[in-house]
């Protein structure tokens, strides 16, 4: 069976899912109206919210199962010769730093004195305010025969990179690619990126895929396994025309370029919003294209995983207007839509919980679609198990077959239980976002800022303790011990939650002890 077959295939079993939950979305509203009287309107509002997050969670579910199945079947994919080139245009290479590891810095630049492409120059552009970091940066770079550019910038990533983009020998150049201080690019990478953009004029960026030299241990394999499931995604999003730019191991058309956004926290993701509104689109190069780092303790990951959810669902606050109404499909707008709110929809069992807990705690009847009312309760929950199920499998098999690091069978259930303690610290981020506090003040924004770990922790343990105590409480309901509710199931949603938010105390203390930095100090990390 081809490639585009199986898609047709998964497509189908998509739409016919999607088919069930408005379904039983759309019964369950009319069985909700018609017991309006039994409900009352605060029982009836509260039957409509938990209703929203029981229908809204599978929806999502399916559309990145899909999503990754379409990306495991390596749709969208063409064909490139770098062997037929006979010209060989100006790139240049623009890799930004702040505070950075010197050490870092020199094996990225002696990877680029490897490249294999001939016409290429490549720009340092430094706004360092420690100052002794800033004398080794320049002497590696000049030790390595590439330009060095040095100015004071409260503006951060994307203001360097205009700066650069304004000098009159960066203007000659036909392209411009992006690589980020720790991206050892791949010998021929230059090469691949050229061959595509010449070959292809309808794309205007290639993004390529990038490995991880320093997954060691379980949080840099969860890290890493985190992205390689964005990597299946952006596969898949080939075919829709919506492929992200990652910030790095990029190249583009510098005529279309013209500048990166600046004033926002995800100046990466803003510039595909504008580029795919003005009918541009870029393509994945799904070949490892650069080896990097994955933050190398949990208050790095979670200071980068706040920025970039805060900056995504900042920037849909920022476009939503525009998104339906500008030159990008129906499609693309919807993928911005799912992929900036992401989060929300991964963490809305929490939301779920606390309605049904309500709903437990005031005595409210469930009516739901076909008379399955609270056994619902039951059936969603699985539909929406053997979906994730389904998804993770997906994200398995790319990861095994991607290269980006070696996968091996534990890492799975590591990767479920990481992603499962983690996520409640990143809803109030996206929540930030959406209210678009993703604007960058120069001299008080800091890129990277320190994530209150401890105190959230502490809070979730205490909130996972109180649904323990209702999932206890629903267990003896339902055993007819005793008789608050009556006979419910509620205690499959209240345990699950329960056990996830109990453990994110000792997660983040053990996370904190276990996992140390090896290239990188505070001073390099929060700014």
């Amino acid at each position: 069976m081809s490639n585009e077959k199986g898609s047709k295939i998964n497509h189908l079993v998509g739409i016919i899912l999607y088919i069930g939950i408005f379904t039983y979305f759309i019964t369950s509203l009319v069985s909700l109206i018609l017991h309006f009287s039994d409900l009352k309107v605060h029982g009836f509002i509260l039957n409509l919210f938990a209703l929203l997050f029981e229908t809204l969670g599978p929806l999502y579910a399916v559309y990145f199962m899909i999503q990754l199945i379409d990306g495991i079947l390596n749709v969208g994919e063409i064909s490139y010769n770098i062997d037929k080139m006979t010209e060989f245009p100006k790139v240049t290479v623009i890799v930004p730093i702040h505070n950075v590891n010197p050490a870092v810095l020199r094996d990225t630049l002696l990877g680029f004195k490897n490249q294999d492409y001939p016409n290429f120059e490549l720009w340092v552009g430094d706004d360092s305010t420690d100052v002794k970091l800033r004398e080794e940066c320049e002497k590696i770079t000049k030790e390595t025969g590439f330009i060095y550019f040095y100015r004071e910038n409260d503006r951060f990533k994307a203001h360097m990179v205009n700066m650069i983009l304004e000098q009159p020998q960066v203007k000659e150049s036909k392209y411009v690619a992006f690589f980020d201080v720790d991206h050892i690019p791949e010998p021929n990478i230059l090469k691949k990126f050229v061959a595509i953009l010449e070959e292809h004029p309808e794309f205007v960026f290639v993004q390529g895929k990038f490995g991880f030299r320093n997954a060691k241990n379980y949080l840099h394999v969860w890290e890493a396994m985190s992205l390689t499931q964005m990597f299946a995604s952006q596969n898949a999003r080939r075919k829709t025309g919506n492929v992200l730019f990652c910030g790095s191991t990029a190249c583009f058309r510098r005529d279309i370029l013209k500048g990166l956004p600046e004033g926002t926290l995800t100046e990466d993701y803003d510039l595909t919003i504008r580029l795919a509104s003005e009918g541009y689109r870029g393509y994945w190069l799904d070949e490892i294209s650069s080896m990097s780092l994955v933050p190398e303790n949990i208050g790095h990951q979670m200071s980068q995983l706040n920025r970039w959810m805060t900056g995504q669902a900042g920037a849909l606050s920022d476009h939503v207007g525009k998104l339906f109404r500008s030159k990008m499909t129906f499609k693309q707008a919807i993928d911005f839509v799912v992929s900036s709110t992401v989060v929300l929809v991964a963490t809305s069992f929490y939301f779920l919980g606390i309605f049904y807990a309500l709903i437990y705690a005031f005595k409210i009847p469930i009516y739901r679609a076909l008379g399955l009312d609270a056994f619902s309760l039951v059936i969603m929950p699985i539909l929406t198990f053997i979906i994730y199920i389904s998804t993770l499998t997906a994200t398995t098999i790319y990861t095994a077959k991607s290269g980006t690091y070696p996968l091996r069978w534990w890492h799975v259930p590591f990767f479920l239980a990481f992603g499962g303690m983690t996520a409640p610290f990143l809803v109030f981020p996206v929540i930030k976002g959406l209210f678009r506090k993703n604007k960058i003040v120069p001299g008080k924004t800091k890129w990277n800022k320190q994530v209150p770990l401890i105190p959230l922790s502490i809070f979730f343990s205490l909130l996972g303790m109180v649904f323990i105590g209702l999932t206890t409480s629903s267990v003896l309901d339902f055993l007819s011990i005793t008789n608050w509710y009556g006979y419910n199931y509620f205690f499959i949603l209240f345990g699950v939650i329960g056990i996830t938010l109990v453990f994110a105390f000792p997660f983040i203390v053990i996370s904190k002890m276990m996992f140390k930095s090896q290239h990188y100090e505070e001073v390099m990390i929060y700014h």
